[in-house]
């Protein structure tokens, strides 16, 4: 016991502790804004300090220059101060900046380099800044024409970092073509031809046919990623689609121009023009009020588009958000009159080992003006099905007729919640909740009237999104249980 009492409080002296930071000051750094620097700098007041805290902050500020172009930069820290206490003065020695030298593409077969270099984000002779070079990298590989992209930055005596970028490129000529299963269009096939390299001048060109028991269409694409020399995507897209609806047949004839740019950091903005010729046929009486025969759309559409997450099909973390804002009629001609507007935003929530966290709502209104006095059906809002609430069949759930065929409605909104985990290599779960309603008014959508759906589903990762099948329950169904509480959804990617 005695050797037992004299044991402990040996074992529970503490090991010596170095000082802690009074302060820290830079000085010459004249390229940079006040603060600049410091709001990186890994030491704060009280932070422990020591050898290694040293080579730490040293490296920081290194880092933050060499990244800037300043490769001959130098740091000298000085200390003073006592045991508990110490001041540091980090004094810089920023030398020159170096600029963009050349850059070159190896490996070059289809694509030429004037191709390329619009795709970079640095110009000849402007400052040296790695993020940039990083920055010109992701947006080749976001391309899809290589197999293989890789890049080397070497200096050179008179103060230029040249850039060499070795590649391979992926064939720029595709036939496409794919079978599936749908929960709502039963069979499908497709079949297109692609061009990443249209004209040689990275334009990208692409016809494509798809057929189902519900549509067909046949549809021609066309993107010119850099119209009259600019960052602004000139965009065309003309389709002609047949398809069979629940009280009325449709064919449309489409053309839609659009204009796209970047307008900051993970923002986007588009200005498309749409003329659509559309002819209505096969209506059923509780149906015709908002079916004219023959039609012409002519409309403007503004949309705007944040996206900060970190994977286009299987994103983990950032979010998604988008606003449209559409004028039809009046000043754009055609004879249906109407202004539509849609805002939706998902959240992406890392959770633990994988898993995800997806949160998600939406809503909508359009409304007729002018001489049209209904907003026609193809214009309309409808919910239900695997991409609004689980458990219902599409269409399923809003305004209907009095034989039961939806007509759609003038108002929606909806949300989910959805969990996503990983289950044994390419196949992950989810459990999830829907609700939603569309309506003819702001009083049909509100949350005590919508309809809920949860259940559970399997998605499989393939290279153009998840194969998924989702089981719902329906929470609150309607009067008329001839559906069944369950449904089985599959379909080709994410609902959100």
């Amino acid at each position: 016991m005695l050797i037992l009492a004299c044991a402990l409080p040996c074992s529970a002296e503490e090991a010596p502790r170095g000082p802690a930071v009074a302060s820290v000051t830079v000085s010459g750094a004249a390229s940079l804004k006040p603060g600049e620097l410091e709001a990186v700098l890994p030491l704060r007041r009280g932070s422990p300090y020591g050898p290694a805290e040293r080579d730490l902050l040293r490296d920081v500020v290194l880092s933050f220059y060499q990244a800037r172009g300043y490769l001959e930069a130098a740091a000298v820290i000085s200390e003073s101060g006592d045991k508990d206490e110490v001041t540091l003065l980090v004094s810089v020695t920023e030398g020159r900046r170096y600029v963009f030298g050349a850059t070159s593409f190896k490996g070059l077969e289809k694509l030429t380099h004037r191709t390329l270099a619009r795709e970079l984000e640095y110009s000849e002779g402007e400052p040296y800044e790695y993020s940039r070079v990083m920055a010109s990298l992701g947006r080749l590989q976001g391309l899809g024409w290589f197999e293989k992209l890789g890049v080397l930055v070497s200096s050179s005596p008179a103060g230029a970092m040249d850039v060499a970028f070795d590649l391979r490129e992926h064939p720029m000529l595709w036939l496409k073509g794919g079978v599936g299963y749908g929960s709502e269009e039963r069979e499908r096939l497709s079949l297109g031809l692609a061009q990443n390299n249209f004209l040689g001048r990275g334009y990208k060109a692409e016809l494509t046919g798809s057929l189902s028991s519900i549509w067909l269409e046949y549809r021609a694409d066309f993107v010119n990623r850099h119209f009259l020399a600019s960052r602004t995507e000139l965009s065309n897209t003309s389709s002609w689609r047949r398809e069979r609806r629940d009280g009325y047949s449709m064919e449309t004839a489409k053309t839609a121009v659009g204009l796209g740019r970047s307008l900051a950091e993970f923002l986007r903005g588009s200005v498309t023009y749409r003329l659509q010729r559309n002819l209505i046929y096969r209506v059923a009486p509780g149906v015709s009020a908002y079916a004219p025969g023959l039609s012409r759309t002519r409309s403007l559409s503004l949309a705007l588009n944040r996206d900060t997450s970190d994977e286009p099909f299987y994103p983990s973390r950032g979010t998604r958000s988008e606003f449209l804002l559409e004028r039809s009629g009046g000043l754009w001609g055609g004879d249906i009159d109407f202004y539509k507007t849609h805002l939706g935003a998902t959240a992406y929530l890392s959770a633990w080992r994988g898993t995800v966290i997806v949160l998600s709502a939406r809503g909508g209104f359009v409304r007729e003006t002018g001489d049209t006095a209904e907003v026609p059906i193809f214009e309309r809002f409808f919910s239900g099905g695997a991409n609004s609430i689980r458990g219902y069949a599409e269409r399923a759930v809003g305004p209907e007729d009095a034989e039961g065929n939806p007509i759609g409605g003038r108002v929606t909104a909806g949300a989910n919640a959805e969990f996503r985990f990983p289950v044994y290599k390419k196949l992950r779960g989810a459990l999830f909740a829907d609700g939603g309603q569309s309506a003819l008014s702001t009083s049909g959508v509100d949350p005590s009237r919508w309809k809920m759906g949860a259940g559970f589903g399997l998605r499989y990762r393939t290279p153009v999104g998840p194969l998924r099948a989702d089981f719902g329950y329906k929470l609150n169904p309607g009067a008329d249980p001839s559906d069944g509480r369950w449904r089985i959804h599959l379909t080709l990617g994410e609902s959100f």
